[in-house]
């Protein structure tokens, strides 16, 4: 199985191009895409950038150009619910995309959706499973000690569950409380797996996304998003992303 994965930022994945062997790089349009085998399993990496247009324009290229039979999205969120930490990890069973309104045309019964009504898109059980499996061994190998550049204080949740996907960084708690108004269900909010996982629906091939809590997404969203980023995110993402080809 050839997995195509994908990272927003830089931070969030691409240190794992040291373990890929076989290693070629090639340039396509705006983006590099990293492609050989890590423990013998094809992968393609790439950094898609923030949003929905560049988390789809990617996850259309790894599945046209590179032929790859699933998608895997890591990086970071902002927390919707209350008993989610700074840190904790939740693996999606839906993506939602909570930015999307066509509520003003249900009274138009002749208007029809060329494709789909509702932007929510279920994950495969198989890929929902292959994503649990290697977050519970990320959090036996940090409880055991194995992970030295991570902080020994470090002992994440694991949450699955409704991630939504919006293309805005929400930063206020009144962006927050609309969205949860209108979603209840959603665990966290981040701006690009929805698009990656109505190109799998397009597609039919399997997408899984693992998103780690950075902040609350409210007035104090920046600065923790920041801290995040910068101190632990490379190690915690690599390591999860290097779980997922073993």
């Amino acid at each position: 199985m050839k997995t195509g994965l994908i990272g927003a930022m830089r931070e969030e994945i691409l240190l794992l191009e040291h373990d890929i062997e076989n290693l070629k790089i090639h340039e396509i349009g705006a983006r590099k895409f990293y492609e050989g085998t890590i423990n013998g399993k094809e992968v393609v990496m790439c950094l898609s950038g923030w949003g929905k247009v560049a988390a789809a324009s990617t996850a259309t290229s790894l599945v046209n150009l590179f032929n790859v039979d699933q998608l895997v999205f890591i990086g970071l969120a902002g927390s919707l619910m209350e008993n989610l930490q700074v840190g904790d990890i939740v693996v999606a069973d839906q993506l939602i995309q909570h930015d999307v309104d066509l509520s003003r045309l249900d009274g138009f019964p002749m208007v029809k959706a060329p494709f789909y009504k509702k932007f929510r898109f279920p994950v495969r059980k198989g890929a929902q499973r292959r994503a649990l499996e290697a977050v519970k061994q990320f959090t036996y190998k940090l409880h055991g000690g194995e992970y030295d550049g991570i902080h020994q204080e470090y002992n994440p949740t694991i949450h699955i569950g409704a991630i939504g996907t919006g293309d805005q960084f929400i930063a206020s708690n009144k962006k927050k409380e609309k969205i949860v108004d209108e979603y209840p269900e959603l665990f966290c909010t981040e701006m690009e797996g929805g698009a990656i996982a109505q190109v799998a629906a397009d597609y039919s091939v399997p997408c899984s996304v693992i998103r780690i809590i950075s902040d609350n997404a409210d007035e104090d969203a920046h600065d923790s998003f920041a801290r995040f980023l910068f101190e632990d995110i490379s190690k915690i993402s690599v390591e999860i992303a290097r779980l997922m080809f073993v």
